[in-house]
């Protein structure tokens, strides 16, 4: 054999063995771009809005919103939508932008208001939560 088709095939064999071992990895251990897609709107959290690190690629660690997400077979809904999984006031879908969680943004809505994972809604967020809040109470006679 010559060397060069020893060479081809010690590659081969690497990249079979790397397929091989991310195929046996757990399921909840690999994003995937379907994962994102199953959220209307991810700009511009992106990984972070499920994950610790911007860049998951070595570290999985997934944060409040994102053992949500996972806990919920990685599918948004209207639970996951009326859920506040990082507990500072704004609900999961305020701050994706789905706040009744169908899979579809609320109105206009290109990036999300705050991350589901990390305690801050930003100012913004809260104020225009408050505001739609007084309108609503308005218009219900309270």
């Amino acid at each position: 054999m010559s060397e060069r088709f020893v060479r081809v095939w010690y590659k081969l064999a690497i990249m079979v063995l790397v397929v091989v071992a991310l195929a046996g990895l757990p399921r909840g251990v690999l994003a995937t771009d379907d994962d994102l897609e199953k959220l209307p709107v991810t700009e511009p959290n992106l990984c972070s809005t499920c994950h610790l690190q911007e860049d998951p690629q070595f570290d999985f660690t997934l944060n409040v919103f994102g053992i949500d997400f996972l806990e919920n077979d990685r599918n948004w809904d209207d639970q996951l939508a009326q859920l506040d999984s990082d507990l500072d006031g704004c609900t999961n879908g305020f701050e994706i932008g789905d706040s009744d969680g169908n899979g579809i943004a609320d109105g206009n809505v290109v990036v999300q208001a705050g991350n589901p994972g990390v305690s801050d809604c930003g100012s913004e967020a809260l104020v225009d939560e408050k505001t739609w809040g007084t309108l609503k109470a308005m218009f219900d006679g309270n």
